[in-house]
């Protein structure tokens, strides 16, 4: 029944991915992180776009994190099928860890290996629009540029849940907006994270707003 539904999925993200006509805006801020040698980079993305931001993705090997529930099994074996690398953990449940810091590492791991990431980075639980500490760890320990990344859907379907998850309809114009890259110092003081985090959330608003 798994590989069933992770078939399935896959062919249903495939259909809206093929039906969707992307626009790209400010593509330079990707160019550059691509150029640069000996770093990689890490798409930074709401939870509300991450279905659309997940279609636009032409690459293949991203490094993305999936979480460890049976639900979640179908989504991360269908993310192999789109050719990329879903590393397995969920968020710490009290003072349980569910196996994110495995991930996270791991994620890391690949990173500075080379390959680029993407992190929903007010996921998976909200509150929405709020960059939690992870990216810029993740940035910080891998030396991998944040590069945010906001998908605006000219027609879609709005969920009733915590990030007003939008569904870009079938043969919509989604906007793929890319901001200025953010390179994270390898050593930082408390007070100068917690700048970076704000500087992420802020610049990811501020990209939005001045689109629409």
């Amino acid at each position: 029944m798994t590989n069933f539904l992770s078939f399935l999925t896959f062919l249903l993200m495939k259909f809206f991915q093929k039906s969707y006509r992307f626009r790209s805006h400010n593509k330079h801020y990707l160019d550059e992180v691509k150029e640069k040698k000996g770093r990689s980079f890490i798409y930074s993305v709401w939870h509300k776009d991450l279905l659309s931001t997940y279609c636009s993705v032409k690459e293949k090997g991203f490094v993305v994190i999936a979480s460890k529930s049976k639900d979640a099994e179908f989504i991360a074996r269908a993310s192999k099928l789109f050719g990329h690398i879903p590393v397995r953990g969920s968020s710490r449940r009290g003072n349980v860890d569910k196996g994110g810091r495995a991930a996270k590492e791991l994620m890391i791991e690949k990173i500075k290996e080379g390959r680029p990431g993407a992190v929903t980075v007010d996921g998976p639980k909200g509150p929405a629009l709020k960059v939690k500490p992870g990216i810029i760890d993740m940035a910080r320990q891998s030396q991998a540029y944040i590069l945010p990344v906001l998908a605006c859907p000219e027609k879609y379907w709005e969920f009733k849940s915590w990030d007003k998850f939008r569904l870009a309809k079938p043969f919509s114009k989604v906007h793929i907006l890319y901001g200025e890259a953010i390179s994270v110092p390898a050593n930082m003081t408390e007070e100068e994270f917690e700048e970076v985090r704000l500087m992420l959330e802020k610049r990811m608003i501020q990209v939005e707003r001045d689109f629409l």
